[in-house]
């Protein structure tokens, strides 16, 4: 495969995932499946079952799994010393973020940087991402993607959300369905990721706030140290 038929996958064995994956098979792309842990999950290793389907359905020359790369690391630095901010410091200086939206916000964040990492080890160059703004979590919202872009940008790596203004979820399950896929999946399962309930305007611009004077520069920080980093186990 040429290197611009690679694409990166953050995948999550759930539906959303899924249809990217099979949308990029039926385009010719050779997929490298990556699933990411923050430590505040569980069953990760239920995404192995529908990597194995997925194997089994379009072969191995179509899809690599590079593994379930564990970041709590990457996702500790981001949010200390966060955790030490009063509640009447964070809304002086960010606005009213909440602790759900911000710690998506880190663990994105951490997963985003993960894969500029695994980009450079594996000479990819395209990534792709589930995202969807029907989900209501701040960082899944225009505002957001925006910022996530840019970086990928300034690491010569193109990040793309082909779910991004996707509203319909039996649009999406009927799809799997059509190509052969049943959409009742053991997806693992996050314990700090909550939705807003609306798009809190309030809410968003406090986490693009947390990015910008917050968490932009020490992710910046932590891939001018790591970009190179050659990842060959669980951990980063």
């Amino acid at each position: 495969m040429e290197d611009e038929e690679k694409s990166l996958v953050l995948f999550s064995g759930g539906k959303d995932s899924l249809v990217v994956a099979l949308r990029l098979l039926d385009s010719n792309y050779k997929l490298y499946l990556v699933t990411y842990e923050n430590g505040c999950g569980l069953k990760a290793e239920n995404v192995n079952n529908t990597i194995e389907r997925l194997i089994k359905k379009y072969g191995s020359a179509k899809i690599e799994n590079i593994g379930i790369k564990n970041i709590a690391g990457f996702f500790r630095e981001f949010i200390y010393p966060f955790y030490n901010y009063t509640s009447s410091y964070i809304k002086e200086n960010y606005g009213d973020i909440t602790i759900s939206q911000f710690n998506c916000l880190a663990c994105r964040l951490s997963m985003y940087i993960a894969s500029i990492i695994l980009c450079n080890q594996y000479n990819i160059r395209k990534v792709f991402d589930g995202a969807r703004r029907s989900q209501l979590f701040a960082i899944e919202q225009k505002e957001m993607l925006n910022k996530f872009e840019k970086l990928f940008t300034e690491n010569n790596i193109s990040i793309n959300f082909p779910l991004e203004n996707e509203m319909d979820d039996w649009k999406l399950k009927n799809e799997l369905l059509l190509r052969g896929i049943v959409p009742k999946t053991l997806e693992p399962q996050c314990l700090l990721g909550v939705p807003i309930l609306d798009k809190n305007e309030d809410i968003l611009m406090a986490t693009v706030n947390v990015y910008e004077k917050y968490l932009k520069q020490k992710a910046k920080e932590i891939l001018k140290r790591y970009k190179n980093l050659i990842i060959n186990g669980d951990f980063i």
